[in-house]
């Protein structure tokens, strides 16, 4: 899946959130996420504005399985976990620092949906301890930096083979370019996140893309992945004129 991620890009306003996910449901990604915090970290992260209501979720749920899209949540606030399972929510996401939040990742093991777990700082050690004690995941390879030489994408390849899992990848890259290179480690699933212009600050801005250049990098991506093949190499006739 090609995951868009709102987040909290919409800075708090409904109105702005609704707009970013109809122009999204328009482009070819698969899913789109928005990001739930418990209501003190609103107060802390800069420039989110407030909590979104109860009824926004629901609603935007409804849009969204209407469009034929899926949508998730990434979720720290383990008190919402009941009422997003009830809603519709097709699957989770936890951020980096929630990988060893047993609390939270057994409630979201009862809804039995799949949660992508971001691996973010952890290295090794603790993602292997956090896979023996998990079912139904799939870990994100990110690391949280904007440089291109931190970004270290054969590490998606070593997870897998760690893990026994499929082994997502997560943009937190300031270049775009990043996105294209990662197909050729056969991610699972890509997560990126979107904002509506360059103009404005966003809680996550220098690594998102601009919801207007989605749908042509996801086609992008879509056709570089038949590239990959199936990797082995059979005789064939030359195609060539």
């Amino acid at each position: 899946m090609f995951i868009s991620e709102i987040g909290l890009n919409h800075k708090g306003n409904e109105a702005r959130a609704f707009k970013m996910l109809k122009e999204l449901v328009n482009t070819g990604v698969d899913a789109i996420t928005f990001q739930i915090v418990e209501p003190v970290c609103y107060e802390r992260i800069k420039g989110c504005g407030k909590p979104l209501s109860k009824n926004f979720y629901r609603n935007v749920t409804d849009f969204v399985h209407k469009n034929k899209k899926l949508i998730g949540f990434t979720i720290t606030d383990k008190s919402m976990v009941s009422f997003l399972n009830i809603i519709g929510a097709d699957f989770w996401k936890t951020v980096y620092f929630s990988i060893s939040d047993d609390a939270l990742q057994s409630e979201l093991q009862k809804t039995k949906k799949l949660t992508f777990v971001s691996t973010g700082t952890s290295g090794e050690k603790e993602i292997l301890r956090v896979n023996k004690k998990l079912k139904n995941v799939r870990f994100i390879h990110t690391q949280l930096s904007h440089r291109v030489e931190d970004v270290n994408l054969k590490a998606i390849s070593r997870l897998k083979n760690l893990t026994n899992r499929e082994v997502a990848f997560g943009l937190h890259c300031s270049n775009p370019y990043v996105l294209y290179l990662s197909v050729a480690f056969g991610p699972s699933d890509t997560f990126f996140y979107v904002k509506e212009n360059s103009q404005e600050k966003y809680p996550d801005d220098q690594h998102a893309i601009i919801i207007n250049k989605v749908n042509v990098i996801v086609k992008r991506l879509k056709i570089l992945e038949k590239a990959l093949g199936k990797g082995v190499k059979r005789k064939m006739e030359k195609k060539i004129e």
